[in-house]
């Protein structure tokens, strides 16, 4: 049973999203689960530089984690606290939201077993606090993080790589949103009429 704290910060959380969601007109989905992603076009210099080459609209991703503290999202970047260095964190969906460009949040189904959900969102949780990088052996970015949870988990959800042709880092392959969003194994989210 639920102690009147949780069920105050629960209510918390619902008013929080609410009022995000009727702000950037975003729906959520009522069957959203642990282990779902969901994207947005950033706020952040390096979302520029990724749209140069993916066509999807977007420039992050993050990992869904329903947890006692509402809906949270798992995911790697640069730095987007000052009290943090970049990396994996974990953030509410309500602050990941503030940090997309209005209309460019999308939610979408990653089709898995509970126990693939499961073991994925635990995989990346395992993670937090790892660097964040598009260096090999350096760290871990967006895209790679979750691909590589639900790879270990069971799913492939990229369908590959793309190099950037940029200098400095034109012979690094990297996961782009394009790459999970073409998966068979990625659905996105149709917003209920």
């Amino acid at each position: 049973m639920e102690s009147s704290f949780q069920v105050i910060i629960r209510v918390f959380n619902i008013l929080v999203l609410f009022l995000v969601s009727a702000f950037y007109a975003l729906a959520l989905p009522y069957d959203l689960k642990n282990g779902d992603l969901v994207f947005r076009d950033g706020d952040e210099a390096i979302s520029e530089i990724i749209k140069q080459v993916d066509r999807s609209g977007f420039s992050h991703v993050g990992m869904v984690w329903i947890s006692d503290n509402g809906i949270q999202v798992i995911h790697s970047t640069p730095s987007e606290h000052m009290d943090r260095k970049d990396g994996v964190t974990i953030d509410n969906l309500a602050f990941f939201i503030r940090r997309a460009k209005p209309n460019s949040v999308r939610f979408y189904q990653v089709k898995g077993s509970e126990e693939a959900r499961n073991n994925a969102v635990q995989i990346a949780l395992s993670r937090v606090g790892e660097n964040f990088s598009i260096y090999p052996k350096q760290g871990v970015y967006c895209t790679e993080l979750v691909a590589d949870a639900w790879l270990k988990a069971g799913v492939s959800i990229s369908t590959g790589t793309q190099k950037l042709d940029m200098p400095f880092i034109s012979d690094i392959s990297l996961i782009l949103p394009e790459n999970l969003i073409n998966s068979e194994n990625v659905f996105i989210y149709l917003e209920k009429e």
